[in-house]
């Protein structure tokens, strides 16, 4: 537990074994409070050894848990707000399958339902017509025809990417390249919102991918269930992990960088693919107030698929913003949940 405390200010391009325990928080947080149990329910002082190993990483324990009761959500944003929806909407489908209408029709229900200015897709996916060409009908949702879509892989009949979708003008926007791997969705874009004369930027990013794929969720399935561990299978995932740590380190610089020449307020959202016990969700955060910390309630988890299911997405804002409240959307569609924040624009 307090080597994992080490996580958020160990760099792991330097030291990757520490993001592992940074990795296992969640659970050696409730190791060491069955330990207090056992020791308080038997009447021995040992107790005190763990309550004070947690309470010494309160940091780590309060960007992980929000103790609160969940925060008002008003049906429409106030005015000097600015309502951001942050979603990985894996292509509109649950993992593993395909699109089906009743799919795309749950998917279009929750973002009208939570009537945001602002909504950033991770691995959003459009075709140029049909049932299935969902740049018309979230315009059509938002009632607003300002959007900003890059797409990272495409034909002529489909395209997948990151898109920016606003119910005010967009006047200006652009990417920022985190990855140069061919068709690599992990990527940064912004977009300058223009509402009442204020700009917001708003950075919508997609941070390396584990990119596990169906044989190593079969395997952690089969560990969750089983108990039945598999060396080679686990050096592989081991191996995954160690990747997209690095990775991760060296892709929130190049977005600190960029929005340090920010002259507006602005946010950064998405899909961060990191825990908040994290050196990359650490670093992305410095200076900036994180929405969950600020307003969030519960465990904060927003994804929802084979892997444990931690806090992986975000939504922080610069010190000119203040965070109303916060609220993630418990609707499994896509194997994230949606994420919402209203800013209050000063």
């Amino acid at each position: 537990m307090l080597i994992s405390y080490l996580s958020p200010i160990t760099d792991p391009r330097k030291i990757w074994i520490v993001a592992f325990f940074g990795l296992a928080y969640p659970f050696l947080l409730l190791g060491n409070i069955i330990i207090v149990a056992y020791w308080g329910l038997r009447g021995r002082n040992f107790w005190l050894i763990p309550l004070v190993c947690i309470g010494l990483g309160y940091n780590i324990l309060f960007n992980n848990i929000g103790f609160r009761s969940s925060t008002q959500k008003l049906d429409t944003p106030k005015e000097n707000c600015l309502r951001l929806m942050t979603y990985n909407v894996h292509n509109f489908k649950p993992y593993g399958e395909k699109n089906t209408v009743n799919a795309k029709k749950e998917a279009l229900t929750i973002i009208a339902s939570q009537n945001p200015d602002v909504v950033g897709f991770q691995e959003y996916y459009t075709k140029p017509r049909g049932r299935y060409a969902f740049t018309d009908t979230i315009k059509k949702i938002m009632h607003s025809s300002h959007y900003y879509f890059e797409p990272f892989m495409q034909n002529s009949g489909e395209a997948m990417g990151i898109a920016i979708f606003s119910k005010y003008p967009i006047v200006n926007h652009g990417l920022i390249r985190l990855s140069d791997e061919s068709g690599s969705g992990n990527q940064c874009l912004f977009a300058d919102i223009e509402k009442q004369g204020k700009i917001v930027r708003v950075y919508s990013l997609h941070l390396q991918s584990i990119r596990f794929d169906p044989t190593d969720y079969g395997y952690l399935d089969e560990v969750s269930q089983h108990g039945k561990t598999n060396f080679t299978l686990s050096k592989r995932i081991g191996g995954k992990l160690k990747r997209a740590f690095i990775k991760r380190s060296e892709q929130v610089f190049k977005v600190k960088e960029h929005a340090a020449q920010c002259s507006y307020p602005y946010v950064i959202s998405g899909d961060f693919n990191d825990t908040p016990a994290s050196y990359a969700v650490n670093q992305m955060s410095k200076g900036l107030k994180n929405a969950f910390r600020e307003k969030g309630s519960g465990m904060g988890r927003t994804y929802n698929g084979s892997f444990p299911n931690y806090q992986i997405d975000y939504i922080l804002a610069s010190p000119k913003l203040d965070v109303d409240n916060y609220w993630i959307v418990k609707k499994k569609l896509s194997d994230h949940y949606p994420v919402c924040s209203d800013l209050r624009i000063r």
